[in-house]
């Protein structure tokens, strides 16, 4: 058993295969009663040594969806991501993995942000065990925050001070990177020397980050997995949303001994009134841009971040950042397939669902007419789940592309996974890139099948995302992968080859700004 002392006390950790892992870190106070409410708070020392070699809890959230809902592929994929353990209000805690605890060994740090659509998700699901990434030399950090409305429910003029504040979720990123500056000696790792990364809402928490002037200096690289840059709603939409959400839920405004009142339980159990809220007629009327990002996520209008994200990177909030970015081919089929019925049937029950991420605005029986008359021959399951694919994520993330590399020249890198699962309706799925960039194949088997022939891909993409974060350039056993610009486009695809292409996006960029 290792041992290190930290600001707040000393932990002790184990060691397997020569990484140190230290697990269940408190990075912040519990979120009981006006915590849940407010900026996170440091948390208290403790005296003796704190056993570090378990998982700490996870977020209070709704149960996972019944395995039942969906077809053969979709329920393997849910029991991938299938969140256990204990659920509580001391949730903000964090997991380190390290090849050294070396004060002086001053290796780059890796610092993850799971998904889960801001509603689900936690640190320590064996998909993100670090140990794999560590070996190669660099130390990995995995983060719980809170979500849903715990994290991103504003009331705007409604509570006294920063109560019912936006952003909270992302405050939490921000006091775990806080805690890297001032602990990561302690197990090896250079505070100068860090790399955020996460996929699908950690993704979306990634470009966040980037783009927020509150996180200045606190990372030096970002990788952005399959997120949706273009979600970020303003603090007016919440000033119309929140009164009627408390109304719904029986608190009157500024009754912080109410709401401070509600258990995690409690807030899991609200979330039916606010989607129930979101699903007026007149919703998009009334709550804006809302209804496109569910009242989760990144609020503008604000001291944390005072413009649209995707506006804020193009003005060069980003500059100094190093950025690789990109999604996985066939993402938008996680909707359909997680769904019950057949995935043809499904995917054409999402369209409607989605018409407000769509351009032309909500016309998406048009905007499906012009895929299919540019993908011929695709039958329409596939066509309907590459204009979920395209509106949820690939154009948000070429839009962030654009839009740093004109302000960032020379920092920013775009890619895309085509790989593709052998196993029965897998295909290139959503989530599937944190496989290979974790190097961690065995917690995904289920949606993997036989292991053998992607272990060499796996270990290359990791040692790309390893070795960007030691360098800032994502090297290694591939062509060389030049940096995107508005001109050339360059895109890396991976694949069972890996190949270096121009303009990949350009038959379908036509229609997203039609």
């Amino acid at each position: 058993m290792n041992t290190v002392t930290i600001s707040h006390g000393k932990l002790a950790g184990s060691e397997v295969d020569g990484i140190n892992s230290f697990k269940g870190i408190p990075y912040a106070a519990p979120i009981s009663g006006e915590n849940r409410w407010l900026p996170p708070k440091p948390p208290e020392s403790w005296s003796g040594t704190r056993d570090a070699t378990q998982y700490g809890n996870v977020v209070p959230q709704q149960p996972s969806p019944p395995m039942w809902i969906a077809g053969p592929a979709g329920k393997k994929f849910l029991e991938v991501i299938d969140v256990t353990g204990p659920q509580g209000d001391d949730c903000l805690n964090l997991n380190v993995w390290s090849p050294s605890l070396d004060t002086d060994a001053k290796l780059p740090v890796m610092f993850y942000i799971h998904g889960g659509a801001y509603v689900a998700g936690a640190n320590s699901l064996p998909i993100y065990e670090g140990k794999n990434l560590a070996k190669k030399g660099v130390v990995v950090v995995s983060i719980n925050y809170r979500f849903a409305l715990q994290g991103f429910f504003v009331a705007p003029g409604m509570f006294d001070d920063d109560f019912c504040g936006p952003n909270r979720g992302f405050e939490d990123t921000l006091a775990g990177l806080r805690w890297v500056q001032e602990n990561i000696r302690q197990f090896g790792g250079d505070p100068d020397n860090v790399t955020i990364f996460g996929e699908s809402a950690g993704g979306q928490s990634i470009v966040v980050m980037v783009a927020s002037p509150a996180s200045k200096g606190l990372f030096k690289r970002a990788i952005a997995q399959s997120g949706t840059p273009e979600f970020c709603a303003p603090v007016s939409d919440h000033q119309h949303f929140a009164p009627d959400l408390l109304k719904a839920i029986g608190i009157k405004p500024g009754d912080r001994a109410a709401i401070s009142a509600l258990t995690g339980k409690d807030t899991v159990k609200a979330m039916t009134a606010a989607r129930k809220l979101l699903a007026r007629k007149d919703a998009e009327e009334r709550y804006g841009s809302l209804v496109i990002n569910s009242n989760y996520g990144c609020v503008s209008g604000t001291e944390f971040m005072p413009v649209h994200l995707l506006d804020s990177i193009q003005q060069g909030t980003a500059k100094d950042i190093d950025l690789m970015i990109g999604t996985v081919a066939e993402d938008g089929r996680l909707f359909p397939l997680t769904m019950p019925g057949p995935e043809a049937f499904a995917a054409w029950y999402c369209m409607p669902m989605f018409k407000h991420l769509m351009l032309p605005r909500k016309e998406h029986k048009l905007v499906f007419e012009r895929y299919k008359k540019a993908m011929p021959g695709v039958p329409n399951k596939y066509v309907r789940g590459q204009i979920l694919t395209d509106c949820m994520f690939r154009r948000g993330t070429v839009r962030a592309a654009e839009m740093h590399a004109e302000a960032s020249p020379g920092k920013t890198w775009l890619y895309q996974f085509n790989w593709s699962s052998p196993v029965a309706g897998i295909g290139s799925m959503h989530g599937i890139d944190i496989a290979l960039c974790f190097n961690n194949l065995e917690a995904f088997e289920l949606i993997l099948g036989d292991l053998e022939p992607i272990r060499n891909l796996a270990d290359t993409v990791s040692d790309v995302w390893v070795n960007f974060a030691k360098t800032g350039k994502p090297t290694a056993n591939i062509p060389e992968w030049k940096p995107f610009d508005a001109e050339q486009r360059a895109t890396m695809i991976f694949d069972d080859k890996i190949e270096l292409h121009n303009d990949v996006d350009r038959h379908l960029r036509e229609i997203w700004y039609g």
